[in-house]
């Protein structure tokens, strides 16, 4: 009995026994390894100094190690006998300087050429003005003288012929007009003038009705419609070659009036004036000044007008001359 018993506590004491080692073993297994143990790095003394040699003091690694040196046994060699002190060179001579290279003479500098006189240019001569050629009056024509009549045997008195009134040189003016407003029934009234004019009503605005400082010409206050509209249409058939218009949008609208003096040779007496401007739109706001100053390219064109001397009085200041796209056609 009691050797059974022992058999049950070995058996129990194994079993335990075993499962012990089992959990040890699979504890070992599972546990993860623990990292290995690093050592400190050791100190090292470092030394900081601005005092550094030209030449490293550390032993050359590529150097032969010195060879072993055996102990002498036995008497020690005779010195050796000095050797002998060598024989004093000559001193070399210095060698003698060479001789100084002659340098080249400078070469003189060329002279410097002359500037070529710039050709002078000729003054070119001033066109001399050619006078203008006044147009002369044509002679009155004489009435051709009729032979007498032969006498009868009663002689009877006749009328002596009128002679036919003499034709002024404003007649040449008036050409294709009718002269019959210049006969004595109808001197006080005139008659009405035929077709516009572009010369305003003010046309001898400022003329007095003296004569001229020639002494010949006609009172200007006395000059009647036709004369005037004799005048002003002279001017316009002179200036309608040189009115060239602007063209654009409502430029056919812009009307301008100029003023300008006359010497009594038909030349301009300064610039044209620009009275007023007439027509303006939006559209032709950007012409008006080009036609103005076409206007008065116009009247320097034509310029010396020629008309007739003797009414300069009426003449000599147009104070009031209408450019407008009808005087173009």
């Amino acid at each position: 009995m009691a050797t059974q018993g022992l058999r049950k506590e070995e058996g129990l004491g194994l079993a335990v026994a075993l499962a012990l080692h089992a959990a040890v073993l699979a504890a070992l297994l599972l546990h993860p390894a623990k990292p290995p143990v690093v050592e400190p790095p050791k100190r090292i003394e470092v030394t900081l100094s601005d005092n550094v040699g030209p030449t490293s003091t550390s032993p050359n690694p590529n150097e032969q190690a010195a060879p072993d040196v055996a102990p002498q046994l036995g008497e020690a060699a005779p010195a050796p006998a000095p050797a002998p002190e060598p024989e004093p060179q000559p001193e070399p001579q210095p060698a003698p300087p060479p001789k100084p290279t002659p340098q080249p003479k400078p070469v003189p500098p060329a002279p410097a050429p002359k500037p070529t006189p710039k050709p002078v240019p000729k003054p070119i001569p001033k066109p001399v003005p050619k006078p203008v050629q006044k147009p002369e009056p044509k002679p009155a024509p004489v009435p051709p003288v009729k032979a007498p009549p032969k006498p009868a045997p009663k002689p009877v008195a006749k009328p002596a012929p009128q002679t036919p009134p003499r034709k002024s040189p404003i007649d040449q003016i008036l050409k294709g007009m009718d002269h019959s407003a210049n006969t004595a029934g109808k001197a006080a009234t005139p008659p009405k003038q035929a077709g516009g004019t572009r010369v305003g009503s003010d046309f001898l605005s400022g003329v007095s009705g003296a004569t001229s400082t020639q002494g010949k010409g006609a009172p200007a206050a006395a000059l009647g419609p036709q004369v005037r509209s004799a005048l002003s249409g002279a001017i316009t058939r002179q200036l309608k070659p040189h009115w060239n218009p602007p063209d654009g949008a409502d430029a056919d609208q812009l009307v301008t009036i100029l003023s300008f003096n006359l010497n009594p040779d038909g030349s301009l007496a300064g610039r044209p004036t620009v009275v007023r401007q007439m027509g303006i739109t939006d559209a032709n706001r950007a012409q008006a000044q080009r036609h103005a100053e076409q206007a008065i390219r116009a009247v320097q064109l034509a310029s010396p007008f020629n008309l007739p001397s003797e009414y300069y009085d009426a003449w000599k200041r147009v104070s009031s001359f209408r450019f407008d796209l009808r005087l173009s056609q």
